[in-house]
């Protein structure tokens, strides 16, 4: 008796200390706090990206009491990848750069948080319309695996041909506004003595997205859709072998740099800044990559790959693609915190602060506006609204990389002489057949 008398006077005296206790503070759901984040806890943020930790700052205005220190890592699978493996991902992330995670395989296994509580909540800057409302349309879809928004690829990159605005104008040539008349400027710079065009020989994808684009520019959006969604026959359409035979005039004609097969994205653009070749294919990180190396004169600018014949359908078609893929773990020790870390980031101010220090668009909308933009950035921007509703898009690349990777070193092959056009279609044809029959690897699909 003495026993149990002992035992139930302590468990009382417990419940009378627990009643004096201040309970745990919960925070409560508002506009303001969409995702009930506690204002005192830490923000793991680990980004590829100086501007990825951008949003930091406007965090912290906020949560004064949090501790958010971005690390900024180019070995982000090396980082982060023992850290998913052991349960203890970070709160928010950016996988950009040459390690870069494999996204799909994330997602198959249950690594990456739905998003779509983000692009519901009530925007940054305005409590009165959700997130998604303040983005540019269609720049969330890559993102979305089988219907689930797993990232928000933050930053609109524009692909193109790169030229010196001050080259041209000082030599009289026009910007081409056809293929045959880009082969035609190529023959007058080569009898200038300049190299006519200029390419990451060691990192073919560049290639690849040339014949991609002028492909879709020639057959519409349905060229890219098939080769996404795997469809059988997809790298036979006749608009993607029309585009990589004309592409291969670029060699057969001998209008390429002298060297290009061998250099780097940096070797390549380095040559193209110094003058050294007159037309570069790139997307428009070129300027913030090459910063520092850029002359005044030389008036860096972009213009549209040309269409191939007279009668394209898309003749203002240009690729845009949502790149820089942030994402919230499933396991984030503070996934509200990562949450409210994207809100942060897709606010106008912090979109405004990216572009203005990165040289880059973001995806929110109207951002850049008012900005004073260099000659690089404005003619992307001017590209973009040329373009209207014909952006011409793929996710392919992106869902299966060691395919992509596959078909552009098969490219680089072309452009080098070791495959001629019917070669260069089987091999990427016959590895998308196979890639669509191995059970191994998940699949996705475009509406």
């Amino acid at each position: 008796m003495l026993r149990r008398r002992s035992l139930l006077q302590g468990a009382l005296a417990g419940a009378v200390l627990a009643g004096c206790s201040k309970p745990p503070v919960v925070p409560v759901v508002s506009r303001d706090n969409p995702f009930s984040v506690d204002a005192s806890a830490p923000v793991d943020v680990v980004v590829s990206e100086e501007y990825g930790g951008f949003a930091a700052a406007a965090y912290r205005k906020k949560y004064a009491a949090a501790a958010i220190s971005p690390k900024v890592t180019a070995r982000l699978s090396d980082d982060l990848l023992p850290r998913f493996a052991t349960g203890t991902p970070p709160d928010v992330a950016l996988s950009t750069g040459d390690q870069k995670l494999e996204l799909g395989k994330l997602v198959k296994d249950n690594q990456l948080a739905d998003l779509q509580q983000l692009l519901e909540a009530p925007s940054w800057d305005d409590a009165s319309a959700k997130v998604q409302d303040q983005l540019l349309p269609d720049m969330l879809e890559v993102g979305r695996f089988d219907g689930t928004q797993r990232t928000v690829n933050y930053i609109s990159t524009v692909y193109g041909i790169w030229y010196s605005a001050g080259l041209f104008q000082r030599n009289g040539w026009d910007v081409p506004r056809s293929w045959a008349e880009l082969l035609a400027l190529g023959t007058e710079m080569k009898a200038a003595g300049l190299g006519p065009f200029s390419y990451a020989g060691a990192h073919p994808y560049y290639l690849l997205e040339l014949v991609l684009t002028l492909a879709a520019k020639t057959g519409g959006p349905d060229v890219t859709k098939r080769i996404d969604n795997l469809e059988d026959g997809a790298w036979q359409d006749e608009s993607v072998t029309a585009a990589i035979t004309a592409v291969g005039q670029l060699a057969k004609r001998g209008l390429l740099a002298p060297g290009t097969a061998q250099y780097d994205h940096i070797g390549s653009q380095r040559r193209f800044l110094a003058a050294k070749a007159g037309m570069l294919p790139c997307g428009n990180w070129l300027e913030n990559e090459m910063k520092g190396l850029v002359k005044d004169d030389f008036a860096l600018s972009m213009f549209a790959v040309p269409p191939l014949d007279s009668s394209p359908a898309l003749p203002s078609g240009l690729h845009v693609a949502a790149t820089a893929p942030f994402f919230v773990p499933e396991k984030a020790k503070h996934k509200a915190g990562g949450l409210e870390y994207l809100r942060a980031l897709l606010s106008a101010d912090v979109a405004a602060q990216v572009t203005s220090e990165s040289k880059q668009l973001t995806i929110v909308r109207g951002a850049a506006d008012g900005l004073e933009l260099t000659t690089a950035l404005s003619s992307a921007r001017d590209l973009v609204a040329a373009a209207g509703d014909q952006i011409i898009k793929w996710y392919f690349d992106t869902w299966y990389p060691a395919f992509a990777t596959a078909a552009a070193e098969a490219t680089g092959q072309f452009m080098a002489g070791g495959l001629q056009q019917p070669e260069w279609t089987t091999r990427i044809q016959a590895a998308a057949d196979q890639l669509k029959q191995d059970d191994a690897v998940t699949k996705y699909h475009r509406d």
